[in-house]
């Protein structure tokens, strides 16, 4: 394995995006593409950043060699603030229903993980990872994919201001939240699939907006 991929393996294996790393190192997101794509490798100060970003040791970045997590002594604290970047919890989509619901917040300890992202969010973001294949648009783009990561504000104004925008929603009766288009037509609201194999629901009184998606994370 080169450096190059070794950034790359780690990067992910952190779910870390390169906008992510970019702004917690302070450099431009096309010097962490070019570090990946092996146009470019990094030196010095980026060397020793990139290693404090990425967790792991400065000399198995450069060889290779050891174990990426030992001795982390040679790894110099991260200077850089992480201005633009925050960090999110990761949860359940039954943990999404009852995240603004239930009165109190949950636990750091049930949370799955933390997800680090450059979108401008409120403390009470949260992640989730998209599972089936209802927001995938065959057609194009907008399209969330099965395994994207979907980060989620729940500090929005009002329903209006989500009108046209992909939500997660609560349905009554149901223990999970669910993640499609809110449309409002008329006096009628509808959670939308980007997926044309799926049925539009319609929703009236029966529907809790949690939050509106402010981001999505995916794999290339």
């Amino acid at each position: 394995m080169q450096m190059n991929e070794r950034i790359r393996s780690r990067r992910k294996e952190l779910k870390l995006t390169q906008a992510v790393i970019s702004k917690l190192i302070g450099v431009n997101r096309v010097t962490v593409t070019g570090w990946e794509s092996g146009d470019y490798e990094p030196g010095g100060a980026n060397l020793q950043a990139l290693a404090a970003a990425l967790k792991c040791n400065p000399s198995w970045l450069l060889t290779g060699q050891g174990d990426p997590e030992e001795d982390m002594s040679a790894v110099s604290p991260n200077p850089t603030s992480r201005h633009g970047v925050k960090e999110v919890p990761l949860i359940s989509w039954v943990q999404a229903g009852e995240w603004t619901d239930s009165g109190s917040p949950i636990i750091k300890s049930l949370y799955l993980e933390t997800i680090f992202t450059t979108a401008a969010v409120s403390d009470l973001a949260f992640a989730l990872s998209v599972r089936g294949d209802s927001m995938t648009n065959p057609t194009g783009a907008p399209s969330i994919p099965e395994g994207s990561i979907v980060v989620v504000d729940p500090d929005f104004c009002s329903p209006n201001e989500a009108n046209g925008k992909i939500v997660v929603a609560q349905i009554e009766g149901s223990s999970e939240a669910t993640l499609k288009k809110f449309v409002i037509d008329g006096p009628t609201k509808y959670l939308v699939p980007l997926n044309p194999n799926y049925k539009l629901l319609e929703v009236n009184g029966n529907c809790r907006l949690v939050g509106v998606v402010r981001q999505v994370i995916m794999d290339l």
